[in-house]
């Protein structure tokens, strides 16, 4: 009460402030005691009031339901004895016209075609109407056909079966089914004529007639029928009479007035009749009619005739719906309005004359009140003015008070007071503006972004660097939770731990990630410290420091150090077993080489060893080619040499190649088997060969060296039109889940350790991965440890209508070249040895040129048959001599060998004019066929 007195005098006048207090006080009081008894009259008043409200409306609002019922009845009972009158009707001019038909047929089925007896009913029939020319009868067959229609003639002879009427009800199947399964009956639908619009009900009934397989019918439009018995009805209710307090209303949905006790009303359309009060009276009739069980309406009567108050009326209203009207009942409410009014009028004087006493009595205490108001005020006015003008200027001026102007001992108290005020409000303000410009410059000016927040981290100031940096300005943040804004929804609890820690007075610092205006983040370091005035802490000082740079320099360092190391470790890994998988097949050569020449050895220790050698050294060559191939592979320079092939003959040399390998590599107890999904022509595909056979041969050893026990499969299917997938399964020991993304990548192996039980360099499967995409498919592995593994090729299906070439079994030929001369061209003496042994058994006769001007010389001087000519030689190249050689004798056979095999390389050689190529290491096999073809030719 104190706070509120305090706020009510607070910046008011002290003469203001008496004059209001007594003038409140007074008429306080006197508004009590007039409430209160006026609360009392007019308590009691609702209450009598109600209590006659609620025994008139419940009494009248019962009678007009009964009415409103009684009349709906009435309706109901005319309806159905007309539609019953209607149905009679129709039914028994069917009757008399299937008795006509009957009668024709029977007289004149013995003398006339059947045909003839159609006609005579059908003219019978046609021109008979009745019911005022709106009834006539119709003629279809059971099927469907029209045989007779007077209302629409051009559908005779026409199939009606599919008609239906306006709501997709079939009329004729109708009318059929009742024929066919009752012999006679009634159909009910709703027909629109082609004219207009207007939806009519209609009634039929159909007899059956036998003789001809037709049904006779006639059809009448429920309208014709149902608007005479609405009229009489309407008339009927017209002609009622009542008390002149009640009224009978039939209204229309559209709001026309079919009937009413003012019968100067009936056929005027009331939609928008508005009472005095704007309600529009017959709008609200036929919305509370069209409820479920109707409704009251309460209206001023807005067809009362004379200039006295309107009469209040009370209606019930409910809807028959089949005929779109609304039927209402309703009485006068003169009686309960006049008995309220007396009441109210009692209560009025009444209060009028309570108002007048007081109203008096409030005027004298005014007079009073202002009288003693105006004497206090006139001995305190000048020092209160002085006082006034004082602080007015205060906040602005330094001007002091002169205190012998104030005649009150307080107001000279103060007036001192006022004037200490002023001198040091001059000297701190002084050191303020100075202390304010420090702060404002460096605040402002600070390359840091910073933010000055409240104890509950609301934003107060920003300086320019905080919106350059976040793109929030001062008014983004004011009032806010800045961490709202700044922190995401993963360092929403970090950001309420630091305001937490800030606001309980400790200084913090973090390096987060804060969200940007845009939604971006960035990586920020921030510093919060609280500010504290006379050891209270007042508001908390914020500094954000972008580090982003830092942090994307810090993460580049990173990744470049793990995979300088990864690369390190790989390579090291790839190094050393590269190392030992190039001496292994080395020692192997060199050590039985060594035991073959140093030693005494028999023939079959000699066939052994060289066995062994030769084994070696096409396991050296693999490796060789498998490190050319990656490399060709990384450097994108392979090149692919496709042709139609057939998968089937492919996979069948696989299947003999890898039983002789197994068995040779005491794997002869595996199990070997090949799936082909297709038949030969179907087989054959558009690719490299030699690549598709390079990519299964390294999952078809993988296969063999990995498994001990089982079997291995390979084969494809056709996965789709466009794609084939070959496969490579086995029940070998599996790939570890963990080894499984890294099964592809080059210089990988699962079991990297020295104590490996399987060799390998772990360069087949990055070569077979990357041939599969550069064959233009992919490549990918299912495996579980120790149970096995399988892996899936997909490539393009690639077609052609070419045949199937079937490689045919080739004898082991025998070659007998006695009187030939073969000129070998090679700078390396085991190259020769090679060639020498290999063509022992053919009985020609061998020379020996270590480089190319030998070659020329002895070609020159001496009749060669055909030379080898070694490419890559000192003092003249295989180029130069074979272009020298053909010049003076082009007829001489020229097969060039080198160890370049890209298919560059070759035309090169076929360009300097050698008839052939082989590329080293040459195999025995096709050495002699490359000769025998050319001498042959030759």
């Amino acid at each position: 009460m104190k706070f509120i007195l305090a706020k009510f005098i607070e910046d008011r006048s002290i003469s203001k402030v008496f004059l209001v207090s007594l003038l409140a006080t007074s008429f306080f009081l006197i508004s009590i005691i007039g409430i209160f008894w006026v609360q009392q009259a007019r308590q009691k008043f609702e209450q009598e009031s109600k209590q006659i409200q609620d025994d008139f409306y419940r009494i009248q609002e019962k009678t007009l339901q009964q009415e409103t019922q009684t009349l709906i009845n009435y309706i109901e009972n005319e309806r159905e004895q007309t539609r019953n009158a209607l149905k009679k009707d129709i039914s028994g001019r069917v009757f008399e016209a299937h008795s006509i038909a009957t009668n024709i047929y029977n007289s004149c089925k013995n003398t006339y075609s059947e045909e003839q007896i159609k006609k005579l009913i059908i003219d019978a029939l046609r021109t008979v109407r009745f019911n005022n020319g709106n009834g006539f009868f119709f003629i279809n067959s059971l099927s469907g056909i029209v045989q007779m229609d007077s209302e629409n003639p051009k559908w005779e002879g026409q199939d009606k079966l599919s008609l239906k009427d306006v709501f997709g009800i079939p009329i004729i199947r109708k009318e059929i089914e009742i024929a066919n399964t009752k012999g006679e009956g009634y159909t009910n639908y709703s027909w629109q004529s082609e004219e207009g619009q207007k939806i009519d009900p209609k009634i039929s009934f159909v007899k059956i007639f036998k003789p001809f397989n037709w049904y006779i019918g006639c059809t009448q439009y429920v309208d014709n029928y149902r608007l005479n018995i609405q009229n009489e009805i309407l008339d009927k209710i017209t002609s009622m009479r009542f008390d002149e307090n009640f009224t009978i209303a039939v209204f229309r949905f559209d709001g026309t007035c079919l009937a009413h006790t003012r019968k100067e009303l009936t056929g005027r359309n009331l939609w928008n009749k508005k009472d005095k009060k704007g309600k529009k009276v017959v709008q609200e009739l036929i919305t509370r009619g069209t409820d479920k069980d109707g409704g009251f309406v309460t209206y001023l009567d807005p067809y009362q005739i004379g200039p006295d108050e309107a009469i209040t009326k009370l209606m019930f209203a409910k809807s028959y719906k089949d005929w779109q009207w609304v039927i209402g009942s309703g009485i006068h409410m003169g009686a309960l309005t006049h008995s309220i009014q007396l009441k109210r009028e009692e209560l009025k004087t009444a209060v009028t004359g309570y108002f007048i006493k007081v109203g008096l009595t409030f005027l004298l205490a005014i007079i009073i009140i202002f009288t003693f108001t105006s004497f206090i005020v006139k001995i305190s006015k000048s020092g209160l003015d002085i006082l006034t003008q004082f602080y007015k200027s205060a906040a602005t001026d330094s001007h002091v008070i002169d205190i012998s102007k104030l005649h009150f001992k307080e107001f000279k108290i103060i007036g001192e007071h006022a004037n200490e005020m002023i001198s040091k409000r001059k000297s701190i303000e002084h050191q303020l503006n100075i202390e304010t410009a420090y702060f404002e410059q460096l605040f402002e000016n600070s390359p840091e972004a910073i933010v000055i927040t409240d104890n509950k981290s609301k934003g107060l100031k920003i300086n320019k660097q905080f919106t350059s940096l976040f793109g929030y300005t001062k008014e983004d943040l004011k009032g806010i939770v800045i961490d709202t804004l700044l922190a995401d929804e993963t360092k929403q609890d970090e950001a309420y731990n630091l305001n937490y820690l800030t606001s309980k007075g400790q200084l913090v610092e973090i390096e987060t990630v804060r969200k940007c205006k845009d939604g971006s983040l960035i990586d920020v370091s921030i510093m919060g410290n609280p500010i504290e005035v006379n050891g209270k802490q007042i508001a908390i000082f914020g500094i954000y420091r972008d580090i982003t740079d830092r942090k994307e320099y810090e993460k580049h360092l990173r990744e470049a150090k793990n995979k300088a190391e990864e690369s390190d470790k790989l390579k090291s890994a790839f190094l050393a077993n590269m190392s030992h998988e190039i001496r292994t097949p080395m020692n192997h050569i060199l050590g039985f080489t060594e035991i073959i020449t140093c030693q005494e050895v028999n023939d079959s220790e000699r066939q052994e060893y060289g066995a062994l050698i030769k084994q070696s050294g096409i396991n050296l060559l693999q490796l060789i080619n498998n490190i050319i191939d990656l490399s060709k592979i990384e450097c994108k320079q392979i090149k692919l040499f496709p042709f139609e092939i057939s998968v089937n003959t492919v996979l069948s040399e696989l299947y003999e190649k890898y039983y002789l390998y197994k068995n040779n590599n005491q794997k002869s107890h595996l199990i070997l088997k090949i799936q082909k999904s297709l038949n030969d022509e179907d087989s054959i595909i558009y690719t490299d060969p030699n690549r598709l056979e390079q990519l299964l041969s390294n999952l078809i050893e993988n296969a063999i060296k990995f498994t001990n026990d089982g079997f291995i499969e390979f084969g494809y299917y056709l996965k789709d039109e466009n794609k084939i997938e070959f496969f490579v399964s086995d029940t070998g020991i599996g790939i570890p889940k963990q080894s499984l993304e890294n099964v592809f990548q080059s210089f990988r192996q699962m079991d990297g350790s020295d104590t490996r039980q399987y060799s390998g360099t772990g360069l087949g499967l990055t070569i077979s991965s990357r041939l599969a995409e550069i064959l233009g498919g992919s490549i990918r592995v299912e495996s579980e440890e120790q149970k096995g593994t399988c892996f899936y090729v997909n490539l393009p299906y690639n077609r052609d209508t070419s045949k199937i070439e079937i490689a045919e079994n080739i004898e082991k030929i025998t070659y007998d070249w006695k009187g030939k001369s073969i000129l070998i061209v090679d700078d390396e003496r085991n190259n020769f040895s090679y060639f020498k042994a290999s063509l022992a058994k053919t009985n020609a006769e061998l020379l020996w040129a270590k480089n190319g001007s030998e070659a020329v010389e002895i070609c020159q001087s001496i009749a060669i048959d055909l030379v080898l000519m070694d490419i890559q030689m000192p003092i003249m190249n295989g180029y130069d001599a074979t272009r020298e050689i053909k010049a003076f004798n082009s007829q001489i056979p020229i097969i060039g060998q080198t160890a370049f095999f890209q298919k560059e390389y070759k035309q090169k050689v076929i360009a300097s004019g050698c008839d052939d190529y082989l590329s080293k290491p040459i195999k025995m096999s096709k050495l002699l066929d490359s000769i025998e073809k050319l001498l042959v030719k030759n």
